[in-house]
């Protein structure tokens, strides 16, 4: 079933969109799960404190307090995929809307329903060649199913293993060795930087002397002995994705 998010603080645009789509889901025969919002505060209060999470996001521009643009960052700031919508008035963000990789700029009022419901169409069949692969875990009896994009970095307390992620607000617990995961994700983006963490790479915001800075601000320590080779997968990770630094580079 596809989350679908929509943000506009005119309630009268918000219910046109929220039926639009309904109506394109129906005629489509797609199961979705529909979320309004009236403002980008409460769409980012649930990004924060619950983890919301979406697969397509319906987002007006001009709002009264924070605009969608910087909703549509704050989803991106927080590792989301979701293929983004903009539903607005006006064409003047339309560069800005390259940024946040929307999959479509419309125009309020200057849309065809066949124009709505093809960009819908498009928005689905990008997430359906998204699809996503699992990690599955098991504790106390109960078996957790994350996303691999959705995981930020994996902590072992004791014999505890914490997985952190965005997909929810809560770490999901099992029982593991950081040195075995380590050797499972080895194909994977991972990062072994502590005998206690093991980081996702494209989450990783910046490095110091000492540490890692997440997207989120989390700052995890790097263990002495793993500096070089934190250095050099970095430095190949960002090279591979031609990640851009700015002119000083890196500091370890």
């Amino acid at each position: 079933m596809l989350q679908i998010t929509v943000c506009d603080d005119n309630r009268r645009d918000l219910k046109n969109c929220a039926d639009q789509i309904r109506q394109c889901a129906d005629k489509n025969k797609i199961e979705i799960e529909l979320s309004c919002y009236e403002s980008a505060e409460s769409l980012l209060f649930d990004l924060y404190e619950c983890g919301h999470h979406a697969d397509i996001l319906y987002l007006d521009i001009i709002m009264e307090k924070t605009s969608g643009m910087d909703a549509a960052q704050a989803f991106r700031d927080q590792g989301s995929h979701a293929q983004i919508v903009f539903l607005t008035s006006t064409p003047d963000y339309m560069g800005q809307a390259f940024d946040v990789e929307a999959v479509q700029y419309l125009i309020k009022g200057k849309i065809t329903e066949e124009e709505f419901e093809q960009t819908f169409l498009r928005a689905v069949n990008q997430v359906e060649s998204q699809k996503d692969t699992y990690f599955v875990c098991e504790f106390n009896s109960s078996v957790t199913s994350i996303p691999f994009r959705c995981i930020t970095y994996f902590e072992v307390i004791n014999r505890k293993i914490l997985l952190h992620h965005t997909y929810n607000s809560e770490p999901v617990c099992f029982y593991g060795k950081m040195s075995d995961l380590e050797e499972d994700l080895s194909s994977e983006e991972f990062l072994r930087i502590h005998r206690s963490y093991l980081v996702h790479l494209p989450y990783i915001a910046r490095f110091c002397s000492q540490k890692v800075v997440l997207q989120d601000t989390t700052e995890l320590p790097i263990g002495r002995k793993y500096i070089d080779r934190v250095k050099g997968r970095f430095c190949h990770y960002i090279t591979q994705n031609h990640i851009y630094l700015p002119k000083g580079g890196i500091k370890l």
